[in-house]
């Protein structure tokens, strides 16, 4: 009989088998919790809820009433609102849920008259001038490749990405309405200072006109009352430096870009432009003429970026030359060293806005508006010219 017994006794466990789960299911018995007994309180369990239960709820009797009334008049509720109150507490239940449903939806419309509208982007005063700025700079860069289209837009953009002048702040970009503001506030000073650099070309070089005169035909003073292409530069800078000082270098290839200007509306004057380019403006004219150059330039080098580099120059040299054969030039006037007559801070600046259109003509920076033709060449070798 004991034998009997201790055979029917569980295995002992073992801690090396812990891992053996056939086993620990053979020899263990899982331990389960206790079965209660049933008692007579449990028949209440047994019945199913009403399916009213809602209907059946206990409704306010008068001390409910009365105790919300008075509640409601300790919480400074208009007269009005009180009686909304009493009228709420003697609706049915569905109605008072919906009438807090409509209520939560009124607080929303409500709270969203407090919430101002956002206020339309406008450039602050200091967005303002360092915009107007980096479009002289552009428009006065030697590696500009085009002065009308998006290309100078793109450019200006970058660097206002990259500097994030007054309020332009991060997210801005983001805001489509505020890229469209500030998008048309380039294209507009671009515009006005394309102006300003014709009416000193059309100064340098024309008649000046009188109330009388005012619609006759443009024509040319004579060559040795014409402006030098180092004056006319040194004015455009003024102009577009806002007559408070210059803040852009006077360069050689500076001026051989104003020479380039000149040289094309001196022949609209002279009724010089071919007959398929009559109906361009000056200003498409000139890109043309960019455009040109540096076709030509790529003629015969293997596209090898340097020597493309130098026979853009020496086109620029020959525009130059031109320039001061056709106008004029005072032999005791040269360009002065940029490095001495010009501001450190200047200089730096300026090469930043070449190195980003640069940067963009070779393909680094997305640009819409752009030429492809319009590749590696920097026209900015002032040693050339």
């Amino acid at each position: 009989m004991a034998n009997s017994s201790r055979s029917s006794s569980p295995t002992p466990f073992n801690s090396d088998e812990e891992d053996d789960y056939s086993k620990l299911m053979s020899t263990r018995t899982p331990v389960s919790s206790p079965t209660r007994k049933r008692t007579a309180d449990d028949a209440d369990f047994d019945s199913e809820p009403p399916s009213d239960a809602l209907t059946v709820l206990p409704r306010s009797n008068g001390n409910h009433l009365q105790s919300i009334m008075t509640y409601a008049t300790r919480k400074r509720l208009r007269p009005e609102q009180v009686a909304e109150v009493e009228t709420f507490v003697a609706d049915p239940i569905p109605v008072q849920l919906a009438k807090l449903f409509v209520s939560v939806k009124a607080n929303e419309n409500a709270l969203a008259k407090l919430h101002p509208a956002k206020a339309k982007f406008e450039p602050n005063a200091d967005l303002k001038t360092n915009l107007t700025r980096a479009v002289n700079a552009t428009l006065c860069s030697a590696s500009v490749t085009q002065y009308r289209g998006e290309a100078a837009k793109n450019d200006i953009q970058t660097m206002l990405m990259r500097y994030r002048w007054g309020n332009f702040v991060a997210g801005t970009e983001h805001d489509q309405a505020a890229m469209d503001t500030i998008h048309k506030f380039i294209g507009d000073v671009l515009t006005q200072s394309r102006s300003t650099i014709k009416k000193e070309i059309v100064k340098s070089v024309e008649t000046l006109k009188t109330a009388k005169t005012k619609n006759d035909t443009p024509s040319l003073r004579p060559k040795s009352a014409h402006t030098t292409i180092f004056q006319l530069t040194k004015i455009l800078v003024t102009k577009l430096s806002g007559g408070k000082a210059i803040a852009i270098p006077i360069t050689a290839a500076l001026c051989a870009r104003v020479a380039l200007m000149r040289k094309w509306h001196v022949k609209m004057v002279k009724g010089k432009v071919d007959a398929e380019d009559k109906r361009l403006t000056l200003w498409e004219l000139i890109d043309k003429d960019l455009q040109k150059i540096r076709a030509q330039a790529r003629e015969e080098t293997e596209a090898d970026p340097g020597e493309i580099a130098k026979r853009v120059a020496r086109a620029f040299v020959g525009i130059l030359d031109s320039d001061r054969k056709n106008h004029g030039s005072d032999p005791n006037e040269q360009i002065p060293d940029v490095n001495v007559s010009t501001d450190a801070a200047v200089i730096s600046y300026q090469a930043e806005v070449d190195e980003t259109i640069e940067a963009r003509s070779r393909g680094h920076t997305v640009s819409g508006g752009v030429n492809p033709e319009e590749g590696d060449d920097k026209e900015n070798d002032e040693e050339s010219l």
